[in-house]
């Protein structure tokens, strides 16, 4: 199948459990952290008020059409109701959280993060590549087991769309050979690293969404496995170590 159109079809699907359990928890994340307004308007754009309200407007526009037509039009008013803006934007990130939150119970997918039995090879492929296929400009892997065909699985079908960085260490010359080949294919080129000092296995989507594996993703589905998102107070941290790591590590 062309790769392209499966991301196509993934922006038309709209995202899928995973991410919205993503969502759910930066949704109630900004509401609880949201920083105090003052009493008078806040125009810098690097100050917390600011930098808060373009956050959770693209978390709210993510929600759906009707999150962010209310969120717009709070915007705009909260130049001339200032002091009170905080509670209105509040209310409707925990509206649309509990929108998020229904949905996923309905789907029988309250708890956040999924467990995987050894027989359950295709449920995690899926779900998986649905994570990677909703990112927009990054996908960044660290697996000390990634292989070529966990590479052709999983990242294959991203085609052109986004780049890619793998960071792996006891198959990279395997994963190599498949990086050369999706290289000439889709001139694109994925980076490829080796170092010796990795143990988490991680997906990490955009800089942002930060995803641990329970075991190698070479292995999920053959073995008992998870498929977790750390909490957005956690990811910054965790995604700041695996940059240095990357940094550190050696070009394959």
């Amino acid at each position: 199948m062309n790769n392209n159109l499966d991301r196509l079809q993934k922006q038309l699907l709209g995202d899928g459990t995973a991410e919205k359990q993503v969502l759910l928890l930066k949704l109630l994340h900004e509401f609880e952290n949201a920083p105090h307004f003052g009493e008078k308007y806040v125009a810098d754009a690097d100050s917390a008020p600011q930098r808060w309200i373009a956050r959770i407007g693209a978390l709210l526009a993510r929600a759906g059409i009707e999150h962010k037509v209310k969120f717009q039009s709070t915007k705009q008013t909260s130049v001339q109701f200032w002091s009170v803006t905080r509670e209105p934007f509040r209310q409707q990130l925990l509206a649309a959280a509990e929108e998020i939150k229904l949905a996923l119970e309905l789907d029988g997918h309250e708890d956040i993060g999924q467990v995987y039995g050894s027989q359950q090879q295709y449920d995690f492929l899926r779900d998986l590549k649905e994570i990677i296929l909703g990112a927009q400009t990054e996908v960044f892997v660290v697996d000390p087991y990634f292989d070529g065909q966990a590479f052709d699985t999983y990242l294959g079908p991203l085609g052109s769309g986004c780049s890619i960085r793998v960071l792996c260490s006891r198959y990279s010359s395997d994963v190599a050979g498949h990086v050369t080949a999706f290289s000439a294919q889709y001139n694109v080129n994925p980076e490829l690293r080796k170092s010796q000092n990795l143990h988490d296995r991680l997906v990490i989507i955009d800089s942002s969404d930060c995803w641990i594996v329970g075991g190698s993703i070479n292995d999920a589905g053959k073995k008992p496995t998870y498929l977790v998102p750390l909490q957005p107070n956690i990811a910054p941290t965790k995604i700041d170590i695996y940059e240095s790591l990357w940094r550190d590590a050696k070009p394959v």
